[in-house]
């Protein structure tokens, strides 16, 4: 068995791809593939404009109980599920005014907002998009171009996936009993396994310093293989910066902690995918980066943490390939 060190070299040597199939959202259709019938969204948005021209209209004319009247239509067809993609909301970024806050809105406050941005949208954007020609592709585009916020709940996924293809199986029935009793199990701890992850922690007298001192933050996923137990913090890593570098850092210090008092032998892992981890084995951005550091900490953390382990996608799989 390639102990943690050897794995972690390993894993440098298996670079993580440009494309990975776990994280492609292709199918993450919002409009209908048939441009001959129209879904709810489609038919929503075309509303809203159709009534952003009519305020215009109604605006011109000083007619101020149509213009209240179609603020409430605006209103309603704004209550559509994915009408953020749409071109009228997506503006709202322009006016520093997100979608999710107008959600938290009064009544009054969102009539209010709407009678700003409607004005504001018309003189800047509606006539030059009318002009171009409004299409429900725009819709699609949009997201498509925020399928990254997603990629969280899809890298949980994709350790399961890999559990599974290895022989482990998702607990069924997330009480303590169940686990204790069973072998080549996984669950997911900071989702529907939260509870018991929790009662695992204290019926194995485990300290969990690291969740302690991220404010309670909870791993991604825990499995277990006999007497061993493996808790793993997932972390999916495009490319660098001032964010990412503290996010890198936080899963380095995550394999910094062990338990050394527990009933069980417990083993801190790092599962770091995307174009990142290969900047790791990168000369090139190690001369001027903060990579060289990282790499440095890392190889720390797993000398002084012999039983914890810091891999990319081959790395953890060869990992269970080994601890079986």
């Amino acid at each position: 068995m390639k102990n943690n060190l050897e794995l972690f070299e390993y894993s440098l040597k298996k670079p993580e791809p440009l494309i990975d199939e776990a994280y492609v959202k292709s199918q993450d259709l919002v409009i209908s593939v048939n441009d001959k019938k129209p879904n709810s969204l489609m038919k929503s948005n075309l509303e809203l404009l159709e009534n952003i021209s009519a305020y215009k209209i109604s605006q011109k004319s000083k007619n101020l109980k149509m213009l209240k009247q179609i603020i409430d239509n605006i209103r309603s067809c704004l209550n559509t599920p994915n009408i953020n993609y749409s071109e009228f909301s997506s503006f709202w970024s322009v006016t520093d005014v997100s979608y999710s806050s107008y959600k938290k809105l009064s009544e009054n406050e969102q009539i209010h907002f709407l009678e700003e941005v409607i004005k504001k949208y018309i003189e800047h954007r509606h006539g030059m998009y009318l002009g171009y020609g409004y299409t429900p592709v725009t819709l699609q585009v949009s997201k498509d171009a925020k399928a990254h916020k997603q990629s969280g709940p899809l890298g949980v996924k994709k350790v399961g996936s890999i559990l599974r293809t290895h022989g482990f199986k998702p607990l069924e029935g997330l009480n303590l009993k169940n686990f204790l009793s069973q072998n080549l199990v996984y669950i997911d701890t900071d989702k529907t396994g939260k509870k018991l992850f929790k009662e695992i922690i204290k019926e194995n007298n485990l300290n969990f310093k690291w969740g302690k001192k991220s404010d309670n933050k909870m791993p991604d996923v825990l499995f277990k293989y006999k007497g061993n137990l493996f808790i793993v913090e997932h972390k999916h890593m495009k490319e660098g910066g001032g964010g990412q570098n503290k996010q890198v850092n936080e899963v380095i210090q995550f394999i910094n902690y062990s338990e050394n008092n527990s009933k069980i032998k417990v083993h801190y892992v790092t599962f770091m995918d995307g174009r990142y981890f290969n900047m790791f084995s990168d000369k090139s951005f190690r001369e001027k980066s903060k990579i060289p550091t990282q790499v440095a900490n890392i190889k720390n953390a797993l000398k002084n943490n012999p039983n914890n382990y810091f891999v990319n996608t081959d790395g953890f799989k060869e990992l269970l390939k080994s601890i079986i």
